[in-house]
This record gives structure tokens, sequence and C-alpha cells, in this order.
């Protein structure tokens, strides 16, 4: 596998995951700023709800980067859009003040279990035991 594969489906697995979480968190603010914020700090429901739509993100862009990447290199890919979630999550100090250390830690876990699944996902697909 060559370096640009690796650069083009790490680039599609964040846009994705960056993607469908921005679809969502703008979806649901304006419609739910109650559930969201109460007097200017981020609730705690929302931040469970957020983890949920997180994991769903990353298993996306798990699965996508699996599925670019051809199954090859899982190891590399994987870890690679990891952390590459993870180090977005911790360099917004902001949100990082807000939701508070456990949520952050919770939510760099929930990362690596999200990517961890698309890819489990869609090598299984690859697999000739599934065919």
């Amino acid at each position: 596998m060559n370096l640009f594969a690796i650069t083009f489906s790490l680039i599609l697995g964040y846009t994705v995951f960056a993607g469908l979480l921005l679809v969502t968190v703008f979806g649901l603010a304006p419609r739910a700023p109650g559930f969201v914020m109460k007097e200017y700090r981020i609730r705690t429901q929302y931040k469970v709800a957020e983890e949920l739509v997180w994991l769903a993100c990353a298993i996306a862009g798990g699965y996508t980067v699996a599925w670019f990447s051809a199954g090859a290199m899982p190891w590399l890919t994987g870890g690679l859009l990891a952390g590459i979630i993870i180090l977005i999550l911790w360099t917004n100090l902001g949100e990082t003040q807000q939701r508070g250390i456990l949520h952050q830690t919770l939510m760099s876990a929930i990362s690596v279990a999200g990517v961890v699944a698309g890819f489990t996902l869609r090598l299984r697909h690859l697999s000739p035991a599934s065919n």
C-alpha cells in the first residue's frame, strides 16, 4: 500500500467522521438549545448524546478508511485515524474545559472503539467466510 492510498483513505475517513458529526450537531443544537446548554454550560444529557453520536461517526469513519485502504495495514490506517480524531478532540481547549476530563477521556476511548468497530465491520465483509 502506498503513501497516497493511506493519505487519501485517511482524508476521506476523517471527512466522513467530521461531516456526519457536524451535520448532527448543527442539526440538533438549533432545534433543542435547552437540551444542549443551560446557563452557558453544556448539559450532561447532551454530553452523553454527543458521545453516542461520536461513536457512530467514528464507526463510519473507520469503515470508510478500511474501505478505501482495501483492508491493507489496518493497524496503521486505523491507528492514524483514531489518533487524528483524538488530537483534534483535545486541541479544542474551550470544549475540553466545557466537557471536563472525564468526558474527554471517554470520547477518546470511544474514538478508538468506533474506528475499530468500523474496521471490523468492513473487514468482515471482505472475509471469505462471509461470502
